[in-house]
């Protein structure tokens, strides 16, 4: 009788005793997928006027240019205005922000778990307009039960489509206008969310059972070695995550085959 297979193999694929760190170049020209998960959350962003002397806080970085090398001046274009900027810190010591956004005073409200940026470095109002009417970013932060594959915002630009930017791919641009003035530039924030994923180790995963336990003439299970790898493209992984609300306060790691 003529055998007929509903499957070569069933594979289990997973973390073996004695795993082997995963390396960048397993991935080749996919690499980049991996190297994203290492980038810490957005926990504060804010503005501030470097021309009169300010300064940042320590451990934050500036938004300095857009994606094309144009100064991320918040008033580009504009002429006798005050040079204004983004700075923003990342990190996982605090609940990340899960989203951005611009307000003009007087016209909107914003939501009630959302936050302005009222003041600069300098203790001056962070008004982002050179016009009469104020404009003020704004932003919401996590909960600090929030899950651990919560979307959060990893990046920020600044785009000024007169000149022909547009935003990232993967980026949100907020359609309202930072620079106001009756002369400049429109200046748009495009912000980016990626899934906040805990510190983690990742190890190349292994066959830890197979059906059937013999090999096929006409295709060898032990003559493709990148099985376990298509069954795990991201590896297996040692995660590290916060203890349920309420507990010990202490963290526990948890093996994701």
């Amino acid at each position: 009788m003529e055998e007929r297979r509903v499957a070569d193999y069933f594979v289990v694929a997973g973390m073996p005793d004695q795993p082997k760190l995963l390396k960048e170049n397993i991935f080749n020209d996919s690499s980049h997928l991996r190297s994203t998960n290492s980038i810490d959350p957005i926990t504060d962003i804010g503005v501030y006027f470097p021309s009169l002397g300010e300064k940042i806080p320590a451990d934050y970085e500036i938004l300095e240019n857009t994606p094309s090398g144009l100064l991320a001046d918040l008033n580009y274009g504009s002429v006798r205005t005050t040079g204004c900027f983004i700075y923003y810190r990342r990190g996982k010591d605090k609940p990340p922000l899960v989203d951005i956004g611009v307000m003009y005073e007087g016209a909107e409200r914003i939501m009630a778990d959302a936050e302005i940026v009222i003041s600069t470095p300098g203790d001056r109002l962070a008004n982002v307009n050179n016009s009469s009417a104020k404009t003020f970013l704004t932003f919401r932060r996590a909960t600090t039960d929030m899950p651990c594959n919560e979307l959060v915002v990893t990046d920020l630009c600044v785009v000024i489509p007169s000149k022909g930017e547009k935003p990232p791919h993967a980026f949100c641009m907020i359609h309202k206008t930072l620079n106001k003035g009756l002369m400049g530039s429109d200046v748009y924030l495009c912000y980016k969310k990626s899934m906040n994923r805990p510190k983690l180790i990742s190890y190349e995963p292994e066959i830890l059972h197979r059906y059937p336990t013999h090999d096929h003439n006409d295709f060898p299970l032990t003559l493709c070695p990148s099985v376990p790898l298509f069954c795990l493209p991201m590896g297996t992984t040692l995660e590290t995550w916060p203890h349920v609300p309420g507990g010990d306060g202490k963290v526990f790691s948890l093996k994701i085959n």
